[in-house]
């Protein structure tokens, strides 16, 4: 696996994509980040679908879906106790196999073969042109997966030494020079292990620790047990070798990564006393109390147990870019030493809480188990907590090259809209994410709730008057578009603490005037969540104002810098130093910690006060001595 975040120019989004997602990650700073959709993968099902797990091109595969914007994987580890490595590879590699690699002079007798399905040089195209009725796949279409893909993969293993009923092993020279192991149904290179993969999120993290780029990642565990190499197809032996201290789960992610961890510790820390951790921030870095609850001892610290922090809070504040978790864990790894991993490593259940009894029709409507609901906008009833949904057993996925892929899609976008965070546990279209990019990146982008295909629009004028008031934003029943901000329009107003809450003002205004038009305890707002954005739409059909389809105003807008949206009415500023949001990935600001930030500050500061006080004495027959230097600490 390559072990650099590097993906191809054409995977990354395009400028309206990027907005979208950047949208999405500012609209939702100020609520915790266990109510906050995000799309999900299976590396496995993503990167390995023919059971060949080998290093280049599942790394390459990684790139991909990290560019595309997925941020939860779950991924499968394989404890090969013989090697004593975690690795990806389902079967033992033994030590005598990888030590005893041919060498580059050794004239190697394997039968040649061309590439499988999935590196066909006809790709599979998407039936006709389909709207999705969801967000933003394109301007109504899918975009077309038709492209002839070459696959970066040169080498293969015939059939019959995959299905062999005896076990043989052999290696198979790799396109980067990388043996791959045949061993039973598996094709294995010995070097594809954890520390590829932990290397590469590190590249990825480090490439895009910008204001811009930044987005919190999420990784749940799945830990099993190799099968044995003897029977690779057999369940897998109990292990007689556990990892020890140093081969802990915690410790290997640490490696390099323990400063971009948000650990157990860390929650627990502060969750202990709220006042002094998520409340000793300014107001747009807390979160929204209505979300957890809180008990004051009779010492009056106030601490919580259901409670979790911003993004805001973890990532811009605390430079935190990665959260951990354990999954599903095999029988035989049960005396694993959880305890050990404790402080990095949530406990399984801890980010993700599988939605029970979704039900859908072909066509993707969630017809079942969807969190919105028309009954109640009460949030203690709506509790959409790390709520996570994979795969429908009867649901026609798009699996197989000729499949349309709309119908999974569209239930993707309408999970999403039901507050649910979507997890893609199958292979679309028998295709890996590297192999053939573009079903991935619909899914993606399916998962956007808030811009509609081809918003924001970047409105160009001869006239720069005109240009200037294109810069706000109206929902149309959910699909959110760029509108004249000097028209007057209905507007959006959610209850204050009440995220589920929303109500239409009664009569039309501007942007600069609707925070007016919203009666108390109601205030103009924007949705922060998919789910807010489903109770608004609700809201919208409801009040039977937007008659005329010309959407109603959310306070969104890029009044301040072109293409820079950002909440807080019409004198709210750009908050990324006022650069040109339409050049902004040339011109990204790297993010530094806010508490780094005070730190180095504080330091100046006590620099500075030290130098003037000894020159103070020095001075002290020549100058007069002053009682001027004032120090202002960090509020507590």
């Amino acid at each position: 696996m390559s072990e650099s975040y590097s993906p191809e120019r054409f995977v990354i989004p395009s400028g309206l994509y990027q907005t979208a997602f950047l949208s999405q990650r500012d609209l939702g700073l100020q609520v915790p980040i266990n109510f906050v959709t995000q799309p999900g993968v299976s590396f496995t099902k993503a990167c390995f679908p023919n059971s060949k797990y080998e290093d280049d091109s599942s790394g390459n595969c990684l790139s991909v879906l990290l560019a595309e914007g997925f941020r939860r994987f779950e991924i499968d580890l394989y404890w090969d106790q013989g090697r004593l490595v975690w690795s990806f590879c389902p079967v033992a590699i033994p030590p005598s196999a990888s030590l005893a690699l041919p060498s580059s002079t050794t004239t190697l007798n394997f039968s040649s073969w061309t590439s499988s399905t999935l590196t066909s040089a006809s790709a599979a195209t998407v039936s006709s042109p389909v709207q999705i009725g969801a967000r933003q796949a394109t301007s109504g279409t899918l975009i077309s997966s038709s492209a002839t893909f070459q696959s970066s993969l040169s080498y293969s293993i015939e059939a019959s030494s995959l299905g062999n009923a005896d076990p043989t092993i052999s290696a198979t020279p790799d396109s980067s020079n990388e043996p791959l192991f045949s061993i039973g149904p598996y094709i294995c290179s010995s070097s594809i292990n954890l520390s590829t993969f932990t290397n590469q999120l590190l590249s990825f993290i480090e490439t895009t620790q910008t204001t811009t780029g930044a987005h919190l990642l999420y990784v749940i565990i799945n830990i099993h047990a190799a099968a044995a190499d003897s029977a690779p197809s057999s369940p897998a032996p109990q292990p007689s070798t556990l990892p020890l201290s140093e081969d802990l789960l915690g410790s290997l992610f640490s490696q390099g990564l323990s400063k971009y961890i948000y650990t157990p510790s860390n929650l627990l820390s502060e969750r202990a006393d709220v006042n002094g951790s998520w409340f000793t921030v300014p107001e747009i870095y807390r979160p929204g109390t209505e979300y957890y609850s809180t008990t004051k001892t009779e010492y009056g610290i106030v601490y919580t147990q259901d409670g979790w922090p911003t993004e805001s809070y973890v990532e811009i504040l605390g430079g935190k870019r990665l959260l951990l978790g354990f999954g599903s864990v095999d029988p035989q790894m049960a005396s694993y030493n959880f305890t050990g991993d404790s402080s990095v490593i949530f406990p399984t259940g801890y980010l993700q809480d599988f939605r029970a009894g979704v039900t859908a029709s072909s066509s993707g409507q969630v017809t079942n188990g969807c969190l919105f609901s028309n009954g109640t906008n009460n949030l203690s009833q709506v509790n959409s907590s790390w709520v996570t949904f994979a795969n429908l057993p009867d649901f026609d996925y798009a699996t197989t090259p000729s499949q349309d892929l709309s119908p999974t899609v569209e239930l993707t976008s309408n999970l999403t809209n039901c507050g649910i965070s979507p997890i893609l546990n199958i292979t679309l279209l028998n295709a890996t994410a590297y192999d053939n990019y573009i079903p991935y990146q619909n899914y993606s982008y399916s998962t956007i709730w808030s811009w509609a295909p081809g918003e924001p629009r970047n409105y160009s004028s001869n006239d720069a008057s005109s240009e200037s008031i294109f810069r706000c934003a109206t929902s149309h029943n959910g699909d959110w578009a760029v509108s004249d901000c000097s028209q007057k329009y209905y507007a959006s107003c959610r209850a204050n603490g009440q995220p589920y809450n929303w109500t239409i003002t009664t009569y039309p205004i501007a942007y600069s005037d609707a925070s007016q038009a919203c009666t108390s305890p109601y205030i103009f707002s924007a949705p922060r969540t998919a789910l807010e954005n489903s109770y608004l739409t609700q809201a919208i059909y409801s009040s039977h104002r937007d008659y005329d389809s010309n959407g109603v105003l959310v306070d969104f807008n890029s009044l301040a810098v072109a293409g820079c949206w950002t909440t807080g009415g019409a004198t709210a500023n750009c908050p990324y130093d006022n650069v040109d949001m339409y050049d902004v990935y040339k011109k990204e600001t790297v993010l530094v910690p806010l508490v780094a930030v005070i730190i180095v500050l504080l330091l100046t500061i006590m620099t500075v006060f030290v130098k003037v006080a000894g020159n103070r004495k020095s001075r002290r027959r020549t100058r007069n001595r002053n009682n001027g230097f004032v120090y202002e600490g960090i509020p507590s």
